[in-house]
């Protein structure tokens, strides 16, 4: 009973002295700045005391655990108080959003990519945008990078700054860039139509603020000579089969169209024509000729394939997948490793306080209080806090004081995966009639009605368009199409009751911050169904309008009201993916292609890299 009082006056000590929040610390947790330290923790208990520099400094470590950062940074106050701003939420998605823009300028710039087609021989209207709002917007961004670069090597310390290669060159490209715009936007007239490098550096900026892109560039450098090598050996495969194309299919003067005339004229022919045999495979256009002409010929595209595709290809292929695994494997431990190293200093940095005489203590435990104090400090998930702070509360009961073990792996908790746990927290259903149609809204059964229905309601979409466009009558349209968008409604009409009933039957919030499946089902049924009622209110039917049907004739393109319904309607077809998880097979291959997407964002941001330079 003695030990419960202590841990209560101590829970509130805590919730009166460090978790008031105030209207302040509201706006800055909702736009995600860091809360201010400026009190110092009292412990009665210990008769000691921590200034507000020792918990700013384990604040900051914490963060960095949280952010796999590491704390090779300064730790005077300033300091900290500097990197913590520049390490908010806020002020990465800020530079994410310039990031952006800087990016988008391209298709802005003269020419700009806004015109109907992309064919230049057609002469495209293009939209001209104002020459010198695009190079404010420019300067701006640029302004950021630099003040953005700045602070974060003020932070670092010239030592550190020394050992990254992608920051200093963002610092000389972005010197260059704003001393190329400063000449471009004073001196230079917007007629000039030359070359302009700093547009060519851009995607430099993108690399920098991607820790994945330059893991993977790493990779590319560290294992360089081995995939050209690799890629050498393809070109000379493709270089020896094209000497030896043009000895097996000489030209000939009498047969214009005979296979050495047409794709083995010249070895620059023969080298292209052989490399698009290499790059797709299934290519018929080298291969039919040829057999045409004689079976045997069959043979040189057969053993070509065969060791370019089946041999050379899967070499390069084995070399790059063991280069970039082993290096992303190396670089996820030392993340991991990073994260020990900043909770370690955090505990370290805690244990030091200052007794009521003056003198600077050191013990091996620190109080649970503190930790949760600190704790409220630090930005993190919310549901890693929760998970700690339950934890912290289990071990208080024992002690109150922790360890540098239990410390860690109460730290542990961060390297949980938030999608990995339990979905919906819902309570226990009772026996009474309301709670068995609960029950039956969370059933698999009712999700899998819906999944049919969505197939049908898909169907019925099919069949009511290729109706409108096999019939040119409006009254055979009205005959074959109005009993499918009849039933059509009907399905529209069960999708949003199905959305209701399961939020009602989970709980809103439960079930909308399960899945952003669940959220994109809620978007598209209520879309749907009001796009159609508005619909019905301007052209009094259920089926397409004579309007419609009457411009289309006229070949005037136009999407509309109807054409946006129907396309919505279409897109009920995701539900499908409720049936993967029925089969372990089908299951594996979709997470396969679901992490590739996931994990291949690196290499998707290198070509756009590529595709931004060129463009």
């Amino acid at each position: 009973m003695e030990r419960e009082e202590i841990i209560n006056s101590i829970n509130t000590n805590l919730i009166s002295d460090f978790q008031s929040i105030t209207i302040k610390d509201r706006l800055k947790k909702f736009f995600g700045l860091p809360q201010s330290i400026n009190n110092d923790y009292i412990d009665d208990n210990e008769q000691c005391s921590w200034p507000s520099n020792t918990l700013l400094c384990a604040t900051v470590f914490l963060e960095n655990a949280v952010n796999y950062q590491s704390i090779a940074h300064k730790v005077t106050r300033k300091y900290l108080l500097i990197y913590r701003w520049f390490s908010c939420p806020m002020i990465k998605k800020l530079h994410q959003i310039m990031l952006m823009i800087n990016l988008c300028l391209a298709f802005f710039e003269r020419p700009s990519s806004f015109s109907i087609t992309s064919d230049v021989r057609d002469k495209p209207d293009r939209i001209i945008f104002p020459y010198f709002i695009l190079m404010t917007i420019e300067g701006l961004t640029l302004l950021w990078f630099s003040c953005y670069i700045l602070v974060k090597m003020a932070c670092l310390g010239i030592k550190y700054i020394r050992q990254r290669f992608w920051l200093i060159v963002s610092l000389i490209f972005v010197i260059y860039s704003l001393c190329e715009w400063f000449v471009m936007f004073l001196f230079i007239s917007q007629t000039y139509h030359g070359i302009r490098l700093r547009r060519i550096f851009r995607p430099i900026f993108m690399i920098e603020s991607s820790q994945l892109m330059k893991k993977a560039f790493k990779a590319l450098h560290k294992n360089a000579f081995t995939i050209i090598a690799c890629i050498s050996l393809a070109l000379i495969h493709i270089l020896f089969f094209a000497a030896m194309a043009m000895f097996l299919f000489p030209r000939s003067d009498t047969r214009p169209d005979s296979q050495g005339s047409t794709y083995f004229s010249s070895l620059h022919n023969a080298v292209l024509q052989l490399l698009v045999l290499h790059s797709t495979a299934n290519n018929p256009d080298l291969m039919i000729p040829a057999y045409s002409d004689n079976r045997l010929n069959a043979l040189f595209f057969i053993i070509f394939v065969i060791i370019g595709i089946y041999w050379i290809q899967n070499i390069i292929t084995a070399v790059v997948y063991r280069a970039f695994r082993g290096y992303f494997l190396s670089s996820i431990i030392n993340l991991h490793l990073r994260r020990r190293i900043a909770v370690r200093a955090s505990f370290e940095i805690l244990k030091r306080r200052i007794t009521y005489g003056g003198l600077i203590e050191i013990k091996d435990t620190i109080p649970i209080s503190l930790i949760q104090t600190v704790l409220n400090f630090v930005s993190m998930n919310k549901w890693h806090f929760d998970r700690i702070n339950e934890k912290l509360s289990e071990l208080m009961h024992e002690n109150e004081t922790i360890n540098l073990d239990q410390y860690s792996k109460t730290m542990q908790l961060l390297d949980l995966n938030p999608k990995l746990a339990p979905k919906l927290n819902i309570q226990t259903l009772g026996a009474n009639s309301l709670d068995r149609f609960k029950a039956i809204c969370r059933s698999k059964r009712f999700d899998l009605i819906g999944t049919i229905f969505a197939i049908l309601s898909v169907l019925c979409v099919t069949i009511e368009v290729s109706n409108r466009h096999l019939n040119n009558n409006y009254n055979d349209i009205v005959t074959y199409t109005l009993p499918m968008a009849i039933l059509n409604l009907c399905f529209m009409f069960y999708f949003v009751l199905e959305i209701v009933l399961k939020a009602w039957a989970f709980g809103p919030v439960n079930f909308f911050r399960s899945s952003s499946t669940h959220i994109l089902e809620a978007v598209v049924a209520f879309t749907c169904f009001i796009l159609q009622i508005i619909y019905v209110a301007i052209h009094r039917t259920l089926i397409v309008s004579l309007i419609y049907v009457e411009m289309i004739k006229k070949e005037k393109p136009i999407f509309s009201l109807w054409a946006a319904i129907k396309v919505c309607n279409m897109l009920f077809i995701y539900r499908l993916i409720r049936l993967l998880p029925a089969s372990k097979n089908i299951r594996i291959i979709v997470g396969t292609i679901f992490d590739e997407f996931r994990n291949g964002g690196a290499f998707f941001g290198l070509l756009f890299v590529i595709f931004l330079s060129f463009y």
